[in-house]
């Protein structure tokens, strides 16, 4: 045992590490901020999924209600996990709460998702996030989509930019309707980079996934610059 992992596992026992679902000691050995019991109550997004949204449908092949009526921007939409229990309670630490080191944990969850489906990565030339306006990002201190973007850039291989930004400020979309949720952010997004847009494949990385509304201006701000193809990938799906 290395002199750094035997002071990390003094401390610990000293002051021990809780679940930060559950709030339970965490072993002193244990790498993760979430306990295994916790991990084994994250519910997997049910199949089969809507072509587009990513939605559950009940047969396969199919496109759900919503996008029948309207077809989102996005090729294809990828969620994870149902954002309920325990996941629910970890990404909202991680995003409010300034739980940092959640971040492994999550993207490790996203990974798990992505061996079981690679296909999601297949053709993608740049991974990029959903940004967040200037005053939640001066309150928060960091954007929650990009730090998973950067961990699953990083351990895929696959470039990172940051190719959207923020022009207009909205209400916060889990305050609102359905129906208000898909016109509060009409316009709201804009493309940048134009170059490294032109004809590549663009995933797009948020945390949850609700309506689509937030993914889908995101994906309309990149098309209009040049982008050949628009996919998402969120850890969460809140249905």
């Amino acid at each position: 045992m290395t002199l750094a992992s035997l002071a990390k596992n003094i401390v610990n026992l000293v002051y021990p590490l809780h679940c930060a679902s559950c709030r339970k000691p965490l072993d002193p050995e244990n790498g993760s901020a979430v306990c295994d019991f916790c991990i084994g109550l994250i519910k997997r997004n049910p199949r089969p999924y809507c072509i587009h949204c990513g939605r559950p449908v009940d047969t396969a092949g199919c496109a759900c209600d919503d996008c029948l009526r309207s077809k989102p921007a996005f090729s294809r939409a990828c969620s994870a996990y149902l954002y309920e229990g325990a996941l629910k309670e970890l990404i909202l630490r991680f995003k409010y709460k300034g739980k940092l080191a959640l971040s492994g944990d999550l993207a490790g969850l996203l990974s798990d998702f992505l061996y079981d489906n690679p296909d999601i990565l297949e053709g993608v030339d740049t991974v990029t996030f959903v940004p967040i306006g200037a005053d939640r990002m001066i309150k928060r201190g960091f954007n929650q989509s990009k730090v998973l973007a950067k961990h699953l850039s990083d351990s895929y291989g696959i470039p990172m930019a940051d190719c959207i930004e923020k022009t207009a400020s909205t209400k916060h979309q889990n305050e609102l309707s359905r129906e208000d949720r898909l016109s509060n952010l009409k316009g709201a997004f804009r493309a940048k980079g134009a170059a490294l847009l032109n004809g590549q494949t663009i995933l797009i990385v948020d945390d949850v996934m609700t309506t689509g509304a937030t993914l889908n201006e995101c994906a309309v701000a990149l098309l209009k610059r040049g982008a050949a193809d628009v996919r998402c990938l969120t850890l969460a799906r809140g249905l």
